[in-house]
C-alpha cells in the first residue's frame, strides 16, 4: 500500500524519466541500434581494459592483473581502467564485454546524467516540466556529445547526483541524504577521470563552508545543533572512504610505478584547453569539425552547446542575485576561465597553489561545470515561461532577444553562405555508400559551410519561438517539442565528428567474439614476436589485436595513462627489446649478466641470457634441453614447470610489480627484476613447479573493510524499512 502511494506521488517524475530514456536512445541512435561504433580512445584504451576486467571476473578472479595488456598490467591501480567500477562489474556479469555492452554503458551514463540533472533542477525550481527540459539540454549538451571518453560521461552522470544529495544533506542535516551522497561520490570516483572527483570535492567543500557560515549567522535567532549539522558530513566521508578504500589503496600503490604518477607538467596540464574560437559552438556546434579550422584541442573537447533557447533565456530573463545564483554565476565564470587554459591566469594559479590541481590535464573538462551552472541559471526563467508567470517587461525583452538573434542569424547565413559549398556536398551524397559518403561530407565541410548550415537551422527554430511568443507560449507541447527538437537535430550534426566512427559494431564484435574463452596456453610457447606479428592488422577497427586474441604480445605502441615507467624504458632499449621478442613468454636463461652488459646480445650464439641489476647466477654452459613450460595461466596466476640439467634462471615476461609472489615446489621463493622490466627467479637442477601469484595484500584488506561498509549499509537500510512498517502498523 505504502509503495503504491509512493509511486502515485512520484508518477510524473517516473514518466519524465521514461521520456529522458526514450530521448537518449533515439538521439544516440548509432549506439542504440548498433549502426556505428564509438572511436579513438574509446576503442584503443577503454574497451580493451573493460574486456580484460570482464574476462577476469568471468574466470572467477578479481581484476587485479591483466597478462595481455602491455606484457602484464596492474589494472587494479589504473585510475581510468574502471577495475573498481560496479557498473563495469554488472555489465561483465551480463556477458563477455564487447562493443555492444560498451555502447550500452555509454548510454547508461548519458541517461543517468539526464536523471541526475532532472533531480537537481527539480530541487531548485520544484517544477517537473522545467526539470525535464533542462535535463534534456544536459544529456544532449556538447559535453555529452564528446563521447569518446567514457570516464568523462560517467562524471557527467554522477556529478549532478552528488551535488543534489549534498545540497539536501546541508539543507536538512539528513543521514539518508548523506548516505546517498557518499554512495554517489563512490560511483563518481571509481568510474570517472580522477580530476572530476577532485574538482567536485572542492565544490562540495565550498558549499560546506557557505552552509556553515549561514548556519553560524542564524544560530542566534534559531535553534541550531552544530553536532547535528556536522554528523551527516562526517558520515559522507566515512561511507565514501569505506566504499572506495580498495580503489584508493590500489591507486596510491601504483603511483611510483607509472608514467603520470608524479603529476603533470604545466605544459601537459594546459593541453586540450578550450580555445576561445570554439565559443562559436554556443550557437553553431558543428563548427568543431570544420576542416579549415586550426586547433590544438581535440575535437571531443571543443563543444560547449547546451541549447538555443536556454541561452536566450539567460539574456532575456536575468537571474536574481541571491546566494544560490551568485554561487552558480561564480562557478560558470570560474569554469569557463579555467577551461581556457593558458589564455587566462586561472589554470596557472590553480596549478601553482591549490593541492592536486597539478595532477591532471585537459582544462576543457571544466566545460561540464559551465554547462551545468548555465542550465541551472536558466531554469527559473524557463519555469516562468512554462507556468505563464512572465511579466510584460520580460515578454518584451524576450521578444527583443529573439528578433536580434534572428536578424543576426540571417546576416550570418548570408555572409557565410556566399562562399559556402554545403549544398554541393549534400547533392553528391551517395546513399549506396552511406558510411563513406557521410565521412566525405564531414571531412569536406569548411567553417563557412558549418556556420551556414547551423545558422539556417537555428533561424528556423527562432522563427518557431517568435511564433509561439505571439501566443504567449500557451502551447506548452509545441514549445517543448521545439526545445527538444533543436537539441536533437544539433546532436545529429555533431555525432559523426566527435562520438561515432564509420566502423560497424558487427566488425568489432566479430573480432571480440572470436577470442578464445578463458586463458589458453596454445600460443605461449611461441616467440613473443610471432604472437605480435598481426598486432596492427585491425588497428583502426579495434586497436591492438593481442589485447583480445589471448596471445601475449609486445609492441612499442601505448595508449594507456598507466603505462609503467619500466615498460617504457624497456621499449626504448632496442637491443634488449628485440632479444626478448625473439623468445617465448617463459624461458630458461643459461647465463645471468648485469644489465649494463646487454651488448653481448650483438654476438651470435645459442645461449639464452637474462639481465639483472646484480649477477645472480654465474655463466653456465649453453643447454638447449633446458625447458620452461607454462602449464596454467589466469588473470593473477602463472604455473610453470621447469626441467634443467643444472642450476638455472627462469624468466617470465610479465612486468615486475611488488605484489607478485613466487613459490618453488610449494616453498616461498624470491622474485628478481629481470631484463629491465620483467621477472625472474633461480631454479635448481631437475624438475620443478614454479608458481607466480599476484597478491595485493593491502588491497585485499581494504576489500574486507569495503565489504563491512556494504553490509552495514544494507542492514541499516533493512532496519529503517522494517521500522517504518512497524510505525505504519
Amino acid at each position: 500500500m505504502r509503495l503504491s502511494i509512493f509511486f502515485q506521488q512520484n508518477k510524473e517524475h517516473y514518466k519524465n524519466y521514461l521520456l529522458l530514456l526514450i530521448i537518449c536512445l533515439l538521439a544516440y541512435w548509432p549506439l542504440t541500434f548498433g549502426v556505428f561504433s564509438v572511436k579513438n580512445d574509446a576503442i584503443h584504451y577503454f574497451l580493451p581494459y573493460r574486456f580484460s576486467i570482464s574476462e577476469a571476473l568471468r574466470n572467477g578472479e578479481f581484476p587485479f592483473w591483466s597478462p595481455y595488456l602491455y606484457m602484464g598490467n596492474p589494472i587494479l591501480g589504473d585510475m581510468q581502467s574502471n577495475a573498481w567500477n560496479p557498473i563495469v562489474w554488472f555489465f561483465s556479469a551480463i556477458g563477455r564485454y564487447d562493443i555492444t555492452l560498451f555502447h550500452f554503458e555509454n548510454l547508461l551514463y548519458i541517461f543517468l546524467g539526464g536523471v541526475g540533472m532532472y533531480k537537481l533542477t527539480y530541487h531548485l525550481v520544484e517544477h517537473p516540466h522545467t526539470a525535464l527540459l533542462i535535463a534534456v539540454s544536459y544529456l544532449l549538451s556538447g559535453f555529452m556529445l564528446g563521447g569518446q571518453l567514457i570516464n568523462w560521461l560517467s562524471a557527467a552522470a554522477f556529478i549532478p547526483f552528488v551535488i543534489h544529495y549534498y545540497l539536501l544533506t546541508l539543507h536538512k542535516s539528513s543521514i539518508g541524504y548523506a548516505v546517498k551522497t557518499g554512495i554517489a561520490l563512490f560511483f563518481l570516483f571509481t568510474s570517472s577521470y580522477p580530476s572530476f572527483t577532485i574538482l567536485t570535492l572542492y565544490l562540495l567543500f565550498i558549499l560546506f563552508i557557505v552552509a556553515t557560515i549561514n548556519k553560524i549567522r542564524k544560530k542566534q535567532s534559531t535553534e541550531f545543533s552544530f553536532k547535528k549539522f556536522l554528523l551527516p558530513n562526517l558520515l559522507i566521508v566515512v561511507i565514501f572512504v569505506g566504499l572506495s578504500l580498495p580503489a584508493l589503496v590500489s591507486f596510491i600503490d601504483l603511483l611510483p610505478y607509472y608514467q603520470r604518477g608524479s603529476g603533470a607538467s604545466y605544459a601537459a596540464a594546459v593541453s586540450n584547453s578550450f580555445e576561445t574560437k570554439h565559443l562559436s559552438t554556443l550557437l553553431f556546434p558543428s563548427t568543431i569539425k570544420a576542416n579549415d579550422i586550426i586547433s590544438s584541442t581535440d575535437v571531443t573537447c571543443r563543444n560547449i552547446y547546451f541549447g538555443l533557447f536556454p541561452l536566450m533565456i539567460l539574456f532575456a530573463i536575468p537571474t536574481k542575485f541571491n546566494h544560490r545564483n551568485i554561487l552558480l554565476i561564480s562557478l560558470a565564470i570560474f569554469s569557463l576561465l579555467f577551461s581556457f587554459g593558458e589564455a587566462t591566469p586561472v589554470r596557472k594559479i590553480c596549478y601553482s597553489i591549490i593541492p592536486l590541481m597539478d595532477t591532471f590535464r585537459h582544462p576543457s573538462q571544466m566545460r561540464l561545470f559551465f554547462i551545468l551552472s548555465m542550465l541551472l541559471l536558466a531554469s527559473p526563467g524557463l519555469k516562468k515561461i512554462l507556468t505563464g508567470e512572465l511579466t510584460i517587461k520580460e515578454i518584451k525583452r524576450l521578444k527583443l532577444v529573439l528578433w536580434i538573434t534572428g536578424t543576426a542569424l540571417v546576416l550570418i547565413s548570408i555572409i557565410t553562405g556566399a562562399t559556402s559549398k554545403i549544398l554541393n556536398h549534400i547533392i553528391v551524397f551517395k546513399t549506396a555508400g552511406f558510411r563513406q559518403s557521410l565521412k566525405n561530407i564531414i571531412e569536406a565541410v569548411s567553417l563557412n559551410d558549418a556556420i551556414t548550415l547551423n545558422a539556417i537551422i537555428q533561424l528556423l527554430f527562432v522563427a518557431g519561438y517568435i511564433f509561439l511568443l505571439g501566443k504567449s507560449f500557451k502551447n506548452k507541447f509545441l514549445f517543448s517539442f521545439l526545445w527538444i527538437a533543436n537539441l536533437f537535430l544539433m546532436a545529429q550534426l555533431v555525432l559523426p565528428a566527435s562520438f561515432v566512427s564509420k566502423v560497424s559494431p558487427r566488425d568489432i564484435n566479430a573480432i571480440i567474439h572470436s577470442s578464445p574463452k578463458g586463458f589458453p596456453l596454445d600460443s605461449l610457447q611461441n616467440p613473443i614476436a610471432e604472437n605480435s606479428k598481426d598486432a596492427f592488422n585491425s588497428f583502426n577497427t579495434i586497436g591492438i589485436s593481442y589485447f583480445y586474441n589471448k596471445k601475449i604480445g609486445l609492441s612499442k605502441v601505448t595508449n594507456s595513462p598507466a603505462f609503467l615507467v619500466q615498460q617504457d624504458k624497456f621499449t626504448q632499449t632496442n637491443l634488449l627489446y628485440n632479444y626478448i621478442s625473439s623468445l617465448p613468454v617463459a624461458y630458461i636463461a643459461d647465463t645471468v649478466l648485469a644489465l649494463k652488459d646487454t651488448s653481448i646480445l650483438n654476438q651470435t650464439g645459442n645461449c639464452r641470457y637474462a639481465f639483472t641489476d646484480d649477477i645472480i647466477l654465474s655463466a653456465g654452459q649453453c643447454n638447449s634441453t633446458n625447458k620452461a613450460t607454462i602449464k596454467k595461466i589466469s588473470a593473477n596466476h602463472f604455473i610453470i614447470e621447469t626441467e634443467t640439467s643444472g642450476p638455472s634462471f627462469l624468466v617470465l615476461a610479465q612486468n615486475y610489480y611488488h605484489h607478485w609472489q613466487i613459490s618453488l615446489d610449494g616453498e616461498n621463493g624470491k622474485i628478481i627484476r629481470t631484463n629491465m622490466a620483467f621477472m625472474g627467479t633461480v631454479v635448481p637442477a631437475g624438475r620443478h613447479t614454479v608458481s607466480f601469484s599476484f597478491v595485493p595484500k593491502s588491497t585485499i584488506k581494504a576489500m574486507w573493510i569495503q565489504l563491512v561498509v556494504i553490509i552495514a549499509l544494507l542492514l541499516s537500510g533493512l532496519f529503517i524499512l522494517l521500522k517504518s512498517k512497524q510505525e505504519k502498523v
